[in-house]
């Protein structure tokens, strides 16, 4: 370094890590630490333990694995920008990104990047994100555009047809959740929960209860291997 230049140091992003799979979890924070120009404000493994850190520890970005055990996500983010109004949050997930990513955005999140992706677009996403853009896929962006067009008839009998609760309960019942479990799960009565399935059951085309928890499991197995 020549006399008289300064050095400034690098500002790096504090990010807030929420997985609950702890090898996950701890990879990905060492990534980026290493790799991603980040510094790791906190990590949590559970809805819980991200409502505690997230206004302790100050972070840029928080980083959401959107499905944590039987949590909403959605209903998350939400609390997130409460509980941390200076930070962004950026969804990473095995999600669909074509049914949860805009989801997500009018939830208050600022950016979705699929575990798909290569790291170095989880890279760019989170300074994108805390730089105070928004980031979302190509591909989200054309859907994005073509919803707002009208364009939805290629929704109609799937999954992006359902509204954000109907979503939720569909994923618990393809995860094998009695009704009653549904019901405490979220709060809501049993009845409630069986309207839900009912109004499900008419958008997705499916007459039956079996075939209507056979399509769910089917649907939230091909989430998880994506």
């Amino acid at each position: 370094m020549s006399a008289g230049s300064v050095r400034h140091p690098v500002t790096l992003v504090r990010v807030l890590v929420i997985e609950d799979h702890p090898v996950v979890r701890e990879g990905l924070a060492g990534l980026l630490e290493r790799e991603g120009g980040c510094a790791i404000a906190g990590r949590a493994g559970s809805a819980r333990e991200a409502r505690t850190l997230a206004p302790a520890c100050a972070p840029d970005i928080i980083l959401l694995d959107l499905m944590l055990e039987h949590e909403d996500g959605l209903t998350l983010i939400g609390e997130l920008a409460t509980l941390a109004p200076a930070a962004r949050v950026l969804v990473f997930s095995l999600q669909p990104e074509e049914i949860y990513a805009e989801r997500c955005l009018r939830a208050g999140a600022h950016g979705y990047v699929s575990k798909q992706e290569p790291l170095p677009v989880l890279y760019g996403a989170i300074r994108t994100v805390a730089a105070g853009g928004i980031h979302v896929s190509p591909r989200v962006t054309a859907t994005t555009l073509a919803n707002l067009r009208g364009n939805a008839a290629s929704q109609a009998t799937s999954e992006a047809a359902l509204t954000d609760r109907e979503l939720h309960v569909y994923r618990l019942t393809g995860l094998a959740l009695s009704t009653r479990d549904i019901a405490e799960k979220l709060g809501i009565s049993v009845k409630t929960v069986e309207a839900h399935r009912e109004n499900i059951k008419t958008k997705l085309g499916v007459d039956t209860h079996a075939a209507l928890v056979a399509r769910a499991a089917q649907w939230v197995q091909a989430a998880g291997r994506r």
